[in-house]
């Protein structure tokens, strides 16, 4: 869905490939959006960053930041997890993807 390299920066500051988790949530996160009424109205929205900041406390459970840009408007940011249902709050900008149970995963 996109060239930008999903990036993980780790707590010493450097980097680290992004777990298979880390990308099944890229990825379910921009099948969210992109299925979103509200999204679809953006011109042109192109991810600029994906990064997991495990360094710092608010996002060591596994938060992941995209940014988005957009055509002559302010980019959108948002802050990516897995939880209990698909939601997207837009004003915080939080993005709660619904975690498919280990059973149905294997299956």
């Amino acid at each position: 869905m996109s060239d930008v390299e999903l990036k993980v920066i780790k707590p010493d500051g450097s980097t680290a490939a992004a777990s298979d988790k880390q990308a099944a949530l890229l990825t379910a996160v921009q099948q969210l959006l992109q299925a979103d009424t509200h999204f679809q109205q953006l011109e042109a929205p192109t991810l600029s960053r994906a990064e997991v900041n495990e360094g710092v406390e608010e996002t060591a459970q596994g938060y992941l930041y995209l940014r988005y840009d957009v055509q002559g408007a302010t980019p959108q940011e948002f802050w990516a997890h897995w939880g209990h249902a698909d939601k997207i709050a837009w004003k915080s900008g939080n993005v709660s993807v619904k975690k498919v149970p280990a059973a149905a995963q294997a299956g």
